[in-house]
């Protein structure tokens, strides 16, 4: 993870061809411990996805995604690197996708959509606990009412859990990225209109999901 922190679009466009089989032979340990386990899990709160909106934030090669693609999706994929976004086209010729940046917020094109579900997987490290908000607020305002956000990162549900993480992986922990400690959280999620539920997958990731308070 230390070299991908650093990554700017172009880092990751260099890395698109080979993320596939680089997160298959790292996941073991920090930080990508039980990842297919992760993606599973995010699979499992989609239900009945053929016809479904579904909203891909930092969707890579698409990796996450794809098996709902297969299962009659309608997937919608935004990333910042011109060359993970062709890797996903590749998976699912069908999809539409937008280059763009998180920090940007939300492109106009997606503003006037509504999605039933909104899910991200290993992208949102990138955005400090502010952004995060300000951006789960954003995105608030494109789910259906009846909808779900689904971020699937490494997280912790405290901050015990993340210093035992940090003391644990030395010198591979990266100080640039912005891990979500649930704990600090929640009160924010809920002063913004959320109910949320938190599952710690492996040791050092987690699915966090977000519906709107009725």
């Amino acid at each position: 993870m230390e070299e991908t922190s650093v990554l700017d679009s172009k880092g990751f466009d260099k890395w698109a061809g080979e993320y596939d089989r680089s997160i298959a032979e790292s996941s073991k340990g920090y930080p990508f411990e039980g990842y297919y386990d992760v993606l599973s899990s995010v699979h499992s709160l989609v239900k009945e996805p053929e016809g479904k909106n579904i909203l891909d934030i930092g969707i890579g090669t698409g990796l996450l995604t794809n098996e709902l693609y297969k299962k009659g999706a309608n997937i919608f994929g935004l990333d910042f690197s011109e060359r993970m976004i062709a890797e996903a086209k590749i998976k699912m010729p069908d999809g539409s996708f937008y280059i763009s940046d998180m920090k940007d917020g939300i492109p106009d094109a997606l503003n006037s959509k509504c999605f039933d579900y909104i899910v991200s997987s290993y992208a949102i490290h990138h955005l400090d606990k502010e952004e995060k908000l300000k951006f789960l607020k954003d995105l608030k305002d494109i789910l259906d009412d009846e909808g779900s956000i689904i971020i699937a990162d490494i997280s912790f549900r405290n901050n015990e859990d993340l210093a035992e993480c940090k003391l644990e992986s030395e010198h591979k922990w990266d100080e640039e990225e912005h891990y979500m400690v649930i704990e600090d959280l929640t009160g924010d999620l809920l002063g913004m209109g959320f109910t949320s539920k938190y599952t710690q997958i492996s040791k050092y990731a987690g699915v966090l999901e977000l519906s709107k308070n009725s």
